[in-house]
């Protein structure tokens, strides 16, 4: 067997085997988190089942790609813009602003970018969010409402700022190259709406409904496609990605029932996803870690000062009771995704050491595990 046949059976077993390990613990561990603690235990710092290899990485990389596209697919435009997502905006904006001025005045270190570390470390973990939000029943509650924007935004503006803030090009034209993709995903969401009396667009609507499996193929490519241009312009995947599914949520009138949505998070969170994960744990120097074990102890400190601290003084007003305020702080500062993607983009860029995203993720590790069980004790 090859070795990138026999890496991929590996993972595929692990992807199988953590749905099991979930539900005998009873969701008290995040499913992300055995996936990436199984990872490691295939990875080269564990058993050594697991090497990096193109295959695993194309696989990984595709389901890198689907993560934010399900995550613009989730994300209600209504939140951004009242007064809830004017808050959420602001709190993303003061923790890009702290962060940055701690990575000005702290002695970092080599072997990263503090711009990098600031962005990964701004983020909330939505897809972690909303499943709390619906298991808690607090979903339409004026807390959840709130967490729902400011983890929009803490989702939405961290994939911006890598987009802009992680490429490698001249900043101008690299703001040239995200208008250029960000006006595709314009013209693919409301051209449609204006030709959709044309009896050509009526035959289209018909040709694509004849199968269920079309509808699919068609969101795959629109995804493969704005991922692709992205690539192309040099920038950074993850726009791409979020914009495709910006695009798609213009088309889908109600994704609770929509069966090609189903279908899609069928695919991608039964193999893709969970994928990326089993491949990011894999990569984690578990050797680093343990040599440093305080790194994942400061990155999950770092995490909430600059993510929990400012959303404690801006939602003085929104939220008086300051037990809910600081289980609104603990909840919206679980940061998972972004810290895990940052820091592969980094290593694979050369641009950030093992030792440090080992203590990246380790921290963003800690957040989901511990922030909201915390925040939950204290519910009332």
């Amino acid at each position: 067997m090859t070795t990138g046949l026999q890496g991929l059976l590996v993972v595929v077993t692990v992807v199988a085997l953590a749905p099991f390990l979930a539900r005998s613990l009873h969701g008290r561990v995040p499913a992300v988190a055995l996936l990436m603690l199984g990872g490691i235990a295939v990875g080269p710092s564990g058993l050594g089942f697991l090497q990096p290899n193109a295959a695993t990485d194309l696989f990984a990389n595709i389901g890198l790609g689907l993560i934010f596209a399900l995550i613009g697919l989730t994300i209600d435009q209504k939140t951004l813009g009242d007064t809830a997502g004017r808050l959420g905006f602001l709190g993303w904006l003061a923790t890009l602003g702290i962060g940055t001025l701690l990575a000005a005045l702290l002695p970092l270190g080599d072997g990263l970018r503090p711009v990098a570390l600031v962005v990964a470390l701004s983020s909330t973990a939505l897809s972690t969010l909303l499943v709390i939000l619906r298991e808690s029943g607090e979903w339409q509650a004026p807390l959840g409402r709130l967490l729902l924007s400011a983890g929009t935004w803490g989702q939405l503006g961290p994939v911006l700022a890598v987009a802009l803030l992680l490429g490698s090009a001249d900043p101008r034209t690299m703001v040239l190259s995200v208008g250029l993709v960000a006006l595709v995903a314009w013209l693919l969401a409301t051209v449609p709406g204006q030709i959709s009396g044309h009896s050509a667009w009526t035959w289209l609507r018909d040709v694509a409904g004849a199968t269920p499996a079309t509808p699919l193929q068609l969101i795959y490519l629109l995804i493969v496609g704005l991922i692709a241009l992205s690539k192309v312009l040099g920038v950074d995947i993850l726009m791409g990605a979020i914009l495709a599914g910006l695009v798609m949520r213009r088309f889908i009138a109600d994704p609770q029932t929509s069966e090609a949505l189903k279908h899609l998070e069928a695919s991608s969170y039964g193999l893709f996803v969970p994928l990326f994960f089993v491949v990011a744990g894999s990569r984690l120097d578990l050797a680093s870690v343990a040599a440093h074990p305080w790194g994942p102890l400061l990155c999950l400190m770092g995490i909430v000062l600059i993510r929990g601290l400012p959303q404690f003084l801006l939602y003085r007003r929104a939220l008086p009771d300051r037990t809910e305020r600081l289980r609104f702080c603990l909840l919206v500062s679980q940061s998972l995704n972004l810290p895990i993607v940052v820091g592969y983009l980094e290593v694979q860029a050369g641009l950030m050491s093992p030792q440090v995203e080992a203590a990246l993720v380790g921290g963003s590790l800690l957040s989901v595990l511990l922030l909201p069980a915390l925040a939950m004790t204290l519910r009332r």
